[in-house]
Order: structure tokens, then C-alpha cells, then sequence
């Protein structure tokens, strides 16, 4: 009987792991299918340019087949860029739908209507609010079934009480803990019952709309927190297997570019570049067609995802008709904005110093770099870096050609790129001789006072690219020469570069400042004017103290309304800062440059005011001939003759006064002595006095009258002849 017992229970164990198999098969085959289809309606990035702006344009192709959903993952951050731009399309029989995508509305807009609210606060904060006690407190009046220590009880919330916990210690002193709290409901019988929350197991909600706000709200705080999280789902409709492409623009790390320069024995330039690219996204560019492009196309971020709402004014209802008059305030408005950014950052090192002694071999050779700073070699016989680039045999190959878009330029890397995400790669984009030359470039320091040109190259752009600005590394016989900066070059431009300091070769300034004779003079409207120059000088001063020949440029800098004097040095070019002047210096040689500028200067005199050592002025600096002095000295002459005249009106004035002043007095006097019997000898006199004045007044005034008359004349003259004198 056990026998049949256990192999029923064999068999009935059998059954049912099989059908557990087959269950799990088709759980299987169900989940591949799903995970097949997916596959196949993925659209992996197939095409990336980078701009020099900050932005990327990305490329997905993919096959799909059948009514589809394309699931496309992005960054917050990310999605008012793409759905500013982007681009879908179905290549085959197939039609686009909708393209949709999470809300982005506000949590305030969405938990508005929600009937409470919850802080993220816990029992540990300073309110001692929040947790569970919060949540029910706001829910009063919910029904629901409360499971505790105690049992189970069914009731509408009526409250959460607060309690203040107390314990005593063995001195029986008191000693306050954190509050406690108690769950309040009352059954539909009547009975109130009370619960301490830590007893409490859970809390069962029986309205369904109060579990409905309690979840809408959950959602929303949970939506506010994954900002990170937003997928956009493309939509097509069709039967057959066929393409689709989907294209945008995100935000993305500027490509950056990177030099390599190396000069050989003739001071010829080899030219690489390299370009950097990060792909900072969380996908991985798997053998994708990049493009670098080089300029700056306008771009901009506006916010389109979340949902905006019009402001409508709230307008009551009138109590009554009354109708009052309407005062209308002017329209006015002001806006403020204020942005601010800081940034920071350090960096250390050390390491361990080790003493060799090296012993010179018979093979060791010494030579001395651009920037004159002097190499021994140890007689090493391999091959050199830069026979290896300018032989090109460094296994290097470009991956780019170059290609014109409108204003821009763009590198098309031709053989697929595969960039890991979150990983940046080292691209070479170039590799090919270039014009140019060794140089020395001087320019004046005011603040460090340099007396050093900086050693440098003139490179010239013959290649039919053009180069996106960015650093440089200088290599000179095998050796690092210095580090540069190098700004965007255009095919056929050449640039001047500098990457280190010339210790080979001294320059001195002699400054000296002076005023040409004056080259114009004009007389119009009464105004003589004499125009000038101002002169300054530069007298540059350029030894070379090595042992071979060099090419120095002097770097100028051009002020606004200064011009280069006709005695001074003619420059070989002129840039948009600059006035660039070229020597040729032999060994040892010592040369001098000067560079003289003109700033127009005017002096003026009007011709009414002119005075003699005015014209004495003049004629000694040769500003006028006999002729003008003629002419000059009558306008004097007749100046001179009215301010004498002015000079004796003036004296009239005075003498009148002292005149009156005297009359006053005698007539204070003359009343205070009439009142005594001695006093009408000295009245007499007064009276007598007072007469001559009156005398000397009437002559004054007909003098006076015939010197305004003289004035007059010579005015009417002076004036005639002021009109008269021009010079052009």
C-alpha cells in the first residue's frame, strides 16, 4: 500500500513539474518573442555631428515592421532640444503617428486639486511632524480598517491626537521624551476607539477616491524626483519590414582640437591634429558615421516640454449695477535679471629626484633649439619622433576629410567610430606639410617689462581645410620646444605662433615724443587755426646673440586716430591690432628700427582776441608769412587802440565815482555845520569845490561821448576786417 501511495505521489509530482516545463516554455518563447520584437523596432544610432556651439546632432536608422512604438530614452535636460528638432521619417510603405512623452506638468499644478498635502519631513525633524501621523491627520473623515496588536476595527478618522510622554528616573525626577502619537475613528455604531501609531500595523483606505488622490499625489512627488527619467515614444503604422530614421539636436561637450607641430633642420613645419570627442551620453556610439563641424551656428534652449498657462484675471460677480467712472493708470513696466557663475579648481603633484651621473659618450652631439636653450644627447641612433611623422611612418592615419557648409567647416571622419558612453576618444583629423618658417616675435610689455622676443613659427594654412582653434605642442630636433595656442585657421591664412621665450635675442625700446611744424592753417568765422602733429617715437633696438640668422617680427599696436608718420619705418603688414614690421637679422648683427606716429592736433585763437606776443608766437615758428603778419598786425593794431579806449572809459568810470562819492560827503557836511555861526567859510569852500567837480563832470562826458564814438568806429573796422581775413 506505501508502494502505490509513493509512486502515485511520483506520478502526480511528475505531471506537475512537466506541466511547470511547458508552462515556463511558453513563458519563454513569449518573453523572446517580445524582447525579439523590441530589438527589431530599435533605432541604434547610426550618425553623429558635433558642432563647435555645444550642441549634437544625432542620427538613429533602424528597421522596423508592423504597427510599432520606438521608445527613446533621454535627459531631462535633453528633451526641449529634441523636441525642438526633431526630424522622423519612415522610408517604406509605414505612417508616422503621434509622437508623445511623459507630462512635464508641475507638481503644484498636479497635486492642486489634491485635497492635502504631505511635507518630506520625518518624526526626527524639529516640528516632530510628519510620517504617518501627518498622513492620517489630513485624511479625517476617510474610512478605513485599522489592523494593531489590539485586532482589527472598521471607522471614519476622526483626528490624530498628540501626546507629551513623561517617565520618571529613580530620583523621581522628571524627564520629557519625543511626543507619541494615537489614531482616533469612530465605527458606524458609534464606538470611538483610539490606537497608539506604534502599534499600529497598516491602514486600509475603503474610499476609492481617497485612494485615488493618494496615489495621484504619490505619483507626482515621484515624478518631480526622477527629473532624469523621459521617454519619448514614436509611433508607426504599417505592414511590411522597412526603415525609419529619427534625427534631433541634444546638448553636447564642444569638440575640442589639439596640435602637433615638428620643425626639421630648415625650420620647416610637419602639421598633426588630433580632435577630441566625448561622448558623455548613456549609450554607446557603435561604429557610427561621425562629423566635427567648425563654426558657430545659433542655437538656443527654449522651454516647450512643460505645459504653460495663460494668466486670466478673476472676475467678480457685481453686487450691482452702479456705474462709476473708470480711471485708467498709464502702462508702465520694468524687468531686473542678474546671473552669476564661479568656478575653481588646483592641482598638485610630487614625486622622487634621482641623481645620475651620465657619462658623455664620444658619439653624444649637442645642439641648440629654437629657443635657444642648448641639448646634450646621449648618442641615441633609433629612430626619431619626428623622422617617424615627417616620413610618415608613425602608423598614424587621418580619418577625416574636410568639406565646406555655408559658413561652416566640417572634418567627415571616414571610417566608423565606436565611442564607449561616458568615454571620449583622440581622433587625428590631419597629417601633412605646411608652409612656414622659424621666427622671433616681439611685443611690447608694458607690465613685465620682457626684453626677450618670443621664439615662434609662421605657419601657413596651404591645405584646403580649415583648423578649429585650439592648443599646440611644439617639437624641435626630437625634443619638446614649448606649448602654443593656436586660433581658427582658414585655408590659404597664415598665423604667427609663439611657444616659447627667445633667449637668444635682446630687444631695447627708446620712446621719444615731439611736435612737427605746423602743416595747415585756417582762418574763417573769426577763428585762426593752426594744425599739428603730435609725434611719438619707438626706436627699437634688435641685437642677435647667437651664431646664425634670424627673422623678427615687431608687433606694434595700433591706437585709434594715430597714424604712421611719414618718417617712420613702413610695416609689412597690418592686422586689426597690430602694425607688423619683418628683419632679417645675420649673426651677432645689432639693428635699429624706428616707428614714428602722427596724432592731428589743432590749436585756435579767435582773431578778436589776438595779442602781440600772439603774433610774436607766430612768426617765430614760421606759422604765417608777410602777407598774413600784415594783416595779423592791423587786427591787432585795432584791438590795441579799442582796449585803450576801454582803458579810459574805464578811468572815466572811476573818476565819476570818486566824483559823486565826494558830493555826498559834502552835503552831510554842509548840514551838520549849518547849525553853528563859524561854519559859512567852509560851506563856502564846499560850494566852491562842488562847482569845479560839476565842471570836470560836464568835460567828462563829452570826452566820454567821443571815445564811445572812436570805439564804435574801430569796432565797425575791426569787425570788417575780421570778415575779411581767411585762409584756406
Amino acid at each position: 500500500m506505501r508502494i502505490k501511495f509513493f509512486l502515485a505521489l511520483v506520478l502526480v509530482c511528475s505531471i506537475s513539474v512537466q506541466a511547470q516545463i511547458r508552462s515556463d516554455k511558453r513563458m519563454t518563447k513569449t518573453n523572446a518573442q517580445e524582447i525579439r520584437q523590441a530589438v527589431a523596432n530599435s533605432l541604434p544610432i547610426k550618425r553623429v555631428i558635433v558642432y563647435s556651439n555645444g550642441v549634437a546632432y544625432i542620427e538613429r536608422r533602424g528597421f522596423v515592421s508592423g504597427n510599432t512604438e520606438v521608445n527613446l530614452s533621454f535627459k531631462q535636460s535633453q528633451v526641449d532640444d529634441v523636441l525642438k528638432s526633431m526630424v522622423v521619417l519612415d522610408l517604406g510603405q509605414g505612417r508616422i503617428g503621434a509622437v508623445s512623452y511623459n507630462s512635464s506638468q508641475p507638481v503644484t499644478a498636479r497635486t492642486a486639486e489634491i485635497p492635502f498635502s504631505v511635507e518630506s519631513k520625518s518624526e526626527n525633524s524639529e516640528s516632530g511632524d510628519g510620517g504617518l501621523a501627518e498622513v492620517l491627520a489630513q485624511l479625517q473623515g476617510a474610512k478605513v480598517v485599522v489592523t494593531s496588536a489590539k485586532g482589527t476595527a472598521t471607522g471614519a478618522i476622526l483626528t490624530v491626537e498628540k501626546r507629551k510622554v513623561v517617565s520618571k528616573n529613580k530620583d523621581e525626577e522628571k524627564t520629557s521624551l519625543p511626543f507619541d502619537y494615537a489614531l482616533v475613528i469612530a465605527s458606524e455604531a458609534g464606538e470611538i476607539s483610539s490606537f497608539d501609531l506604534n502599534e499600529i500595523r497598516s491602514v486600509k483606505l475603503l474610499d476609492e477616491d481617497t485612494r485615488r488622490d493618494l496615489n495621484e499625489f504619490a505619483g507626482a512627488t515621484a515624478s518631480a524626483r526622477r527629473r532624469d527619467a523621459k521617454t519619448i515614444t514614436v509611433t508607426s503604422e504599417g505592414n511590411a519590414r522597412r526603415e525609419m530614421i529619427v534625427s534631433y539636436t541634444i546638448a553636447a561637450p564642444i569638440w575640442k582640437t589639439t596640435y602637433r607641430v615638428v620643425l626639421d633642420e630648415q625650420g620647416k613645419p610637419f602639421f598633426q591634429g588630433w580632435a577630441i570627442v566625448d561622448n558623455v551620453s548613456d549609450e554607446d556610439w557603435t561604429n557610427i558615421q561621425l562629423s566635427l563641424v567648425s563654426g558657430t551656428p545659433i542655437s538656443f534652449i527654449q522651454p516647450i516640454q512643460k505645459p504653460l498657462y495663460r494668466y486670466r484675471p478673476i472676475v467678480p460677480i457685481p453686487e450691482d449695477l452702479k456705474l462709476q467712472p473708470q480711471i485708467y493708470d498709464p502702462e508702465s513696466g520694468s524687468g531686473e535679471g542678474y546671473g552669476e557663475g564661479y568656478g575653481s579648481g588646483s592641482g598638485s603633484g610630487d614625486g622622487q629626484t634621482t641623481t645620475v651621473n651620465v657619462t658623455a659618450s664620444t658619439q653624444g652631439e649637442k645642439f641648440e633649439s629654437t629657443n635657444n636653450n642648448f641639448i646634450v644627447s646621449s648618442g641615441f641612433k633609433d629612430t626619431g619622433v619626428s623622422d617617424a611623422l615627417i616620413n610618415e611612418k608613425s602608423g598614424v592615419q587621418t580619418a577625416a576629410t574636410g568639406a565646406e557648409i555655408g559658413d561652416l567647416f566640417a572634418y567627415n571622419i571616414e571610417q566608423p567610430v565606436t565611442i564607449s558612453r561616458n568615454r571620449s576618444a583622440l581622433i587625428p583629423i590631419v597629417q601633412t606639410k605646411m608652409e612656414g618658417e622659424r621666427v622671433s616675435i616681439f611685443r611690447e610689455d608694458a607690465e613685465n617689462n620682457q626684453p626677450r622676443p618670443m621664439s615662434g613659427l609662421l605657419l601657413k594654412n596651404i591645405t584646403a581645410m580649415t583648423f578649429e582653434g585650439g592648443s599646440m605642442t611644439v617639437l624641435d630636433h626630437d625634443a619638446y620646444a614649448g606649448e602654443a595656442l593656436m586660433e581658427r585657421l582658414k585655408p590659404k591664412e597664415q598665423r604667427l605662433i609663439s611657444f616659447a621665450l627667445d633667449l637668444g635675442t635682446l630687444v631695447t625700446i627708446e620712446k621719444k615724443e615731439d611736435r612737427e611744424p605746423a602743416q595747415i592753417f585756417k582762418a574763417a568765422g573769426g577763428v585762426f587755426e593752426i594744425h599739428y602733429f603730435r609725434t611719438d617715437k619707438k626706436i627699437y633696438k634688435l641685437t642677435n646673440q647667437t651664431d646664425r640668422a634670424k627673422t623678427l617680427y615687431i608687433e606694434h599696436p595700433l591706437r585709434e586716430k594715430w597714424v604712421l608718420a611719414d618718417s617712420s619705418a613702413k610695416s609689412d603688414f597690418t592686422t586689426a591690432r597690430f602694425y607688423r614690421f619683418r628683419l632679417e637679422l645675420k649673426p651677432f648683427e645689432t639693428k635699429e628700427i624706428a616707428v614714428a606716429e602722427n596724432l592731428g592736433m589743432k590749436d585756435s585763437y579767435t582773431l578778436a582776441s589776438l595779442s602781440p606776443k600772439d603774433l610774436e608766437l607766430f612768426v617765430s615758428r614760421k606759422y604765417i608769412d608777410e602777407t598774413i603778419r600784415a594783416k595779423l598786425s592791423r587786427l591787432i593794431d585795432l584791438r590795441m587802440q579799442i582796449n585803450q579806449i576801454n582803458a579810459k572809459l574805464v578811468s572815466f568810470d572811476s573818476e565819476i565815482g570818486a566824483i559823486t562819492a565826494d558830493q555826498a560827503r559834502f552835503r552831510e557836511n554842509i548840514e551838520a555845520l549849518a547849525k553853528t555861526p563859524e561854519a559859512k567859510q567852509l560851506i563856502a569852500r564846499y560850494i566852491a569845490k562842488a562847482n569845479e567837480q560839476e565842471s570836470r563832470l560836464e568835460q567828462i562826458n563829452k570826452e566820454r561821448q567821443t571815445f564811445l564814438s572812436e570805439k564804435e568806429r574801430l569796432e565797425r573796422e575791426l569787425a570788417v576786417e575780421i570778415k575779411n581775413f581767411e585762409i584756406q
